[in-house]
C-alpha cells in the first residue's frame, strides 16, 4: 500500500469513527427515558480499555505503560479535565442538535490554537485562519435550518470549549513531563476516567429508577436498544 494510502485510511476511519460516536451518543442521551451521561461516558472508557488490553494480546506490536502510582498523580489533572470536557460535551449534546453542536465544536479547535500560541508561542498561521474560516462558514451553512436557541445547550457548550481546550494544553505539557507514547496516553485516560465516571454516576444519576424502569418486561425491547447503542458508542470512543 502506498504513503498516499496509508495517510487518507486513518484519516477515513478518524471520520468515519467520531460521526458514528456522536450521532450514538445524540441518539443514547436524547432518545431514551435516562439520561445518564456519566454512565454513557463509563462505558466508553471501559470498552477503550478493554479493547486496548484485548488488541495487546493479540499483536504484540501494541504496547502501554502498566498504571503506577507516580505516573497517575503526574497524570490525574489531565484525566479530570477529560472528565469535564466529555461530561459538558455529553451534555450539550444532549440540549443541542448534532449540525450546532459541530459548529461549537469547531470554534473549540480555534480556541486550542490560540491556547496554544499563548502558552507554547505557536504561531496561528494566515492559512490556518483561513482554514478556520471556512470550517466554521461550512459548518453554520450546514446548521442554518437547524439553529435554534437552548440556554441549557449554549451553557454546557461554553464550558465545553473551556474543558476542551484546557485539556489539550495540559495534557500536551504532561505528555513531555512523563514521557508518554499514543498508546499509554489512552490507557492511563480511559483507566482513570473510567473510574471517577463510575463514582460520580453512583453518586448522581438515578440508578434505583433506571434499575426499576428496565427490569419490567414492557421495557425489554427498549433495554437491548440502550445496551447495543452504548456497545456501538463505546467502540467508536475506542477507533477514535
Amino acid at each position: 500500500m502506498s504513503d498516499k494510502y496509508l495517510t487518507v485510511v486513518p484519516i477515513l476511519a478518524y471520520c468515519v469513527s467520531s460521526i458514528t460516536m456522536t450521532l450514538t451518543n445524540k441518539f443514547v442521551l436524547s432518545g431514551f427515558k435516562f439520561h445518564m451521561a456519566f454512565f454513557v461516558l463509563a462505558i466508553q472508557s471501559f470498552a477503550s480499555v478493554g479493547l486496548l488490553v484485548l488488541a495487546s494480546k493479540i499483536g504484540g506490536t501494541i504496547k502501554y505503560r502498566p498504571l503506577n502510582q507516580r505516573d497517575m498523580k503526574n497524570w490525574f489533572p489531565v484525566a479530570a479535565l477529560q472528565v469535564i470536557m466529555l461530561y459538558t460535551g455529553a451534555k450539550s449534546l444532549q440540549h443541542l442538535n448534532v449540525p450546532l453542536f459541530t459548529v461549537f465544536k469547531n470554534l473549540t479547535i480555534i480556541a486550542v490554537a490560540y491556547g496554544e500560541r499563548f502558552v507554547f508561542g505557536n504561531p496561528v498561521t494566515r492559512l490556518m485562519l483561513i482554514s478556520f474560516g471556512l470550517m466554521v462558514m461550512s459548518s453554520i451553512v450546514g446548521a442554518f435550518n437547524d439553529i435554534t436557541f437552548n440556554l441549557f445547550g449554549y451553557f454546557w457548550m461554553a464550558l465545553n470549549c473551556f474543558a476542551s481546550a484546557s485539556f489539550v494544553i495540559v495534557m500536551r505539557k504532561t505528555i513531555s513531563a512523563v514521557n508518554f507514547k499514543d498508546f499509554d496516553t489512552v490507557y492511563y485516560n480511559n483507566s482513570m476516567t473510567l473510574v471517577m465516571f463510575l463514582l460520580l454516576s453512583l453518586i448522581s444519576e438515578p440508578w434505583s429508577a433506571f434499575m426499576s424502569f428496565y427490569s419490567m418486561a414492557a421495557n425489554s425491547a427498549e433495554l437491548k436498544s440502550y445496551i447495543f447503542s452504548n456497545l456501538v458508542s463505546g467502540i467508536s470512543a475506542f477507533a477514535i
